[in-house]
């Protein structure tokens, strides 16, 4: 059996490489940069995952981020990124892997620039729900 945060990873994953329009426009997804990736690209940051059971299933409640990277100057292709990432997500399937979605919220958005490098470096947080099956 696999977890359900691992399972969520997963799906997470999935979805956004099938976006064509987010892949077109990014060099990957990863959990793991490479070193000398090109910019930009999307990363799958941090995860908590809490108990959301009750009397009559086990569930979990999931607290992600999406992170955004991108070497334009201005916000405008962060912002551009995040947007669709959050289309990506809205076709994340509801069975995953000895879990269901039960739901899945966007929560909020930032961006902000690293003055030293002028990276813009947007973030998507979101809260999922899942449930064992």
């Amino acid at each position: 059996m696999i977890g359900a945060g691992r399972a969520v990873q997963r799906a997470l994953y999935e979805t956004l490489t099938a976006h064509a329009p987010l892949m077109a426009r990014v060099t990957g997804i990863f959990d793991h940069v490479p070193a000398g990736q090109s910019l930009p690209y999307v990363t799958v940051g941090e995860a908590v995952e809490t108990d959301w059971s009750a009397v009559a299933f086990a569930g979990r409640d999931h607290r992600l981020s999406m992170h955004v990277w991108s070497a334009h100057a201005g916000m405008a292709e962060a912002k551009d990124l995040l947007s669709l990432v959050d289309d990506a997500l809205e076709h994340m399937p509801a069975e995953l892997d000895d879990h269901r979605l039960v739901s899945l919220r966007f929560l909020s958005s930032r961006v902000f620039a690293d003055v030293e490098d002028g990276v813009r470096h947007g973030v998507a947080e979101y809260r999922a729900r899942t449930e064992r099956v």
